[in-house]
């Protein structure tokens, strides 16, 4: 059977492009043990997950107990207990910023603690542990759920950083030093209505 040119052509674009497919292919297989997201690079948007985040207090996508919602809607303003899982092992410290991306005004920060031991797997209700930077209420403490109205949803985000950090002044630029400086993130979300 004869083949021309344009046949040859052909042949060889499909043969370049199945090999370049399979090479991709195998390639992200074989990145940090079959792991795509563990082969990001340094710097990536977002760091690989990994930590199981829950907390004792309500379930994840559940309503906060009222306890940790705001004293103006009936609470007390304890932070809730928190457990994780998973902290890598280059881990040097943990972070825990609390989120309401549903605030009228975009993104309000709840609860910034940075300096929490790697070795730590939980932290107990009302915790005080780490040090704790104002939130977006200007008030360096916990801050429970008081949304004007509706339901609003809760991150509770816990990050593991590959070395301790200085973070200070405004909320949303130390969410975003500490989102960087991750190597491991995880977060249950609860939700709070009015």
């Amino acid at each position: 059977m004869k083949i021309g040119k344009v046949g040859m052509v052909c042949f060889g674009l499909l043969l370049a492009a199945a090999t370049a497919l399979t090479a991709g292919c195998s390639a992200e297989g074989e990145s940090a043990g079959g792991n795509p997201a563990a082969g990001a690079s340094a710097g990536s948007e977002s760091p690989a997950s990994g930590l199981s985040v829950s907390s004792p207090a309500f379930g994840h996508g559940a309503a906060i107990p009222k306890k940790h919602a705001c004293a103006a809607q009936g609470g007390e303003d304890v932070s809730p207990p928190l457990a994780w899982s998973g902290v890598p092992s280059k881990a040097r410290e943990l972070a825990i910023v609390v989120d309401d991306p549903d605030a009228p005004g975009g993104s309000y920060i709840h609860w910034i603690v940075t300096g929490i031991p790697a070795s730590k797997t939980g932290l107990s209700e009302g915790a005080t542990e780490g040090k704790v930077l104002p939130g977006s209420g200007g008030k360096a403490a916990y801050a429970g759920p008081c949304p004007p109205s509706g339901v609003h949803h809760y991150h509770f985000i816990v990050y593991a950083l590959g070395e301790p950090i200085q973070v200070s002044g405004d909320p949303q630029e130390a969410h975003v030093k500490i989102k960087d400086a991750a190597i491991a993130t995880g977060e249950t979300v609860g939700t709070w209505a009015r």
